[in-house]
């Protein structure tokens, strides 16, 4: 097994000062969305905050396959916000660890785009 060797306190501080600016420029990139965007965005990251227990009966019912609330159509099977937010929050805490530790800003954006198209279309 091949060791590494240590960073010195310099290449430390450069390596974190790299992660930093790419983890801010992820944050303005959310920032600067325009407001729909920045909804979505925000939808996605706190989506989870919606089910608690005293909202989990009430989304529960609404969800439950009933007629009135649930329709079943054949739309080329477009998935609910519940399943398809989940898969987005994962998509985007992705995209934000490779953009920290350097897989590029344009793929960043374009990941951004994706997901912001996904969320809207209702199709993973």
């Amino acid at each position: 097994m091949k060791k590494t060797r240590e960073m010195n306190t310099k290449e430390l501080k450069r390596k974190y000062n790299s992660w930093m600016k790419n983890f801010i420029y992820g944050i303005q990139a959310l920032v600067n969305e325009e407001p729909r965007g920045q909804q979505l965005f925000f939808y996605i990251l706190l989506q989870e905050c919606l089910y608690n227990k005293t909202t989990n009966p009430l989304i529960a019912q609404m969800y439950c396959r009933d007629e009135e609330f649930y329709k079943q159509d054949d739309d080329g099977g477009l998935m609910e916000d519940y399943q398809l937010t989940p898969l987005n929050r994962k998509r985007l805490m992705e995209a934000f660890s490779d953009l920290i530790v350097g897989a590029g800003r344009k793929k960043f954006t374009n990941k951004l785009a994706e997901i912001k198209h996904s969320q809207e279309a209702g199709d993973y």
